[in-house]
């Protein structure tokens, strides 16, 4: 009796066994190459070894992603072996390119440090994506790079794709011929772009006005570290532009926004900015080495949008250290009635206050959030006494204040206990240290020094600041 119950429960046992099957290789090789499109170009060709199926389904991702950042952390130091992974990263582009079928390109993405000596290469993979009618065409040549790269080592983008003929220091000057069974310029397809960014590219304004007013689907525009973009218009209703980004391109001397329904600006030319007639325009991120009466410049420069900011992040230049605080603390900043955020980044100045921000913070009423981006090397640990806000002003609608960077004694109580005063409704404090701070490139933040000061500041911040915030407010440290 009992073998015979043990038989039979190992029968039932047997037949609960189920093998796992292969659902997936079962769907469509439309399903199963979208959902490739959601990985690296890497991950996504690593598939091939699953089965006879998938040899060739990555072949037909529409979204090409080549971020090979990571190497260039391990050889930060190395410049021969930089060299070697440079070679590397555009023979594996360059072959991956010529093994690709898809028709249509979604993204198309470089993010890799390069410069001029890669420009056959890069102009052969911007022919390519051109010619899939490529939506995100980025470029981002300087990610976790040399900062200090000069312009004229930069690569420069090939005016000749588009019909202009040669751009301004441009070194290329005729089609490729090459492996890719590349289309003629004249037939390239650039009307699908939505997305255009360009880092550390030298790019002018010629060729941005082309994508512009040829582009009608172009909604996003980034231009950063570009030598030769001198003047720019964003000009016409009829563009579809909602988010413009021009930063560090140091010889920029005018930069033009009239009749647009742009949505958000974030530019480092503030002083060479024309704006009119920007009826949607909220969001602001702007600084300028050249503004001298900081808060006057900034106000008269967004006068005609002041009004209907909901964020505005502000970059202070150097020029700050020169201004009386308490001066700019008594400043009648114009209203900003609907802004929701406000961001202040700005470098730490010995230990000098910041409390001549709060004159903004006044002039907005419905402010919810406040950010301090405070970019310094080390923490520091102040023997001044900390001053008082001048002027009290309730802050009625204030729920979160974020502190980024390494503590600064005074500097960070001040405004602490500034908030604690004023904002009736606050709930939350935020101190990070960790956080990378533009520009410093990511590897910076790998180095043990900085991981050592970070762990410093949050030592610091949690003995002089804990003391300082009440039970009923969180205090988070990083």
């Amino acid at each position: 009796m009992a073998k015979r119950l043990h038989s039979f429960a190992l029968n039932k046992c047997q037949k609960r066994v189920c093998i796992a099957k292969d659902h997936i290789s079962q769907l469509p090789d439309e399903v199963l190459v979208h959902i490739l499109s959601f990985l690296t170009v890497e991950e996504a060709a690593n598939t091939s070894v699953l089965s006879r199926r998938w040899l060739s389904l990555w072949r037909y991702i529409d979204r090409l992603d080549f971020d090979a950042t990571k190497p260039l952390d391990k050889v930060a130091l190395q410049p021969k072996l930089q060299k070697r992974q440079m070679k590397k990263y555009l023979r594996w582009v360059s072959c991956t390119l010529q093994m690709c079928k898809g028709q249509r390109l979604d993204q198309f993405r470089v993010c890799f440090d390069l410069n001029k000596s890669a420009r056959h290469e890069i102009d052969k993979w911007i022919e390519f994506a051109f010619s899939r009618n490529v939506q995100r065409l980025e470029l981002d040549l300087l990610k976790s790079g040399d900062y200090n790269r000069t312009f004229e080592n930069c690569y420069t983008f090939p005016a000749w794709l588009l019909g202009l003929g040669d751009s301004a220091n441009s070194s290329s000057c005729i089609p490729h011929s090459n492996d890719l069974q590349i289309l003629s310029p004249v037939k390239q397809n650039f009307k699908s772009l939505k997305v255009l960014l360009f880092k550390s590219v030298n790019v002018t304004g010629k060729v941005l006005e082309f994508f512009l007013h040829n582009c009608p689907f172009l909604e996003t525009m980034v231009v950063h570290r570009s030598g030769t973009l001198v003047n720019l218009e964003v000009v016409g209703l009829s563009l579809k532009l909602r988010h413009l980004d021009i930063q560090y391109c140091y010889y920029l001397e005018s930069l033009k926004i009239c009749d647009t329904n742009l949505v958000t600006l974030r530019t480092s030319a503030g002083a060479k900015l024309l704006l009119k007639n920007v009826p949607m325009l909220v969001e602001v991120e702007i600084s300028s080495a050249e503004f001298i009466h900081f808060l006057k410049d900034i106000s008269s420069c967004l006068s005609c949008v002041i009004s209907q900011l909901v964020v505005l992040h502000i970059h202070v230049p150097h020029s700050w250290r020169n201004l009386s605080q308490e001066k700019l603390e008594h400043y009648n900043f114009p209203q900003l009635t609907k802004l929701k955020k406000f961001v202040l980044t700005t470098c730490r100045e010995e230990d000098k206050s910041l409390l001549g921000c709060t004159s903004i913070i006044r002039a907005a009423p419905q402010l919810k959030e406040f950010e301090l981006q405070l970019i310094s090397t080390c923490s520091v640990q102040t023997n001044r006494e900390c001053r008082k806000a001048a002027i009290k002003c309730r802050l009625h609608h204030l729920k979160v204040v974020k502190l980024w960077g390494f503590y600064s004694g005074a500097v960070h109580v001040e405004l602490v206990r500034y908030f604690l005063e004023n904002a009736i409704a606050l709930e939350k404090i935020i101190f990070d240290p960790s956080t990378p701070m533009p520009p410093l490139p990511i590897r910076f933040h790998l180095d043990p020094l900085f991981i050592k000061e970070a762990q410093t500041a949050r030592d610091l911040a949690k003995l002089h600041l804990e003391g300082e915030v009440p039970p009923d407010i969180e205090l988070v440290i990083l």
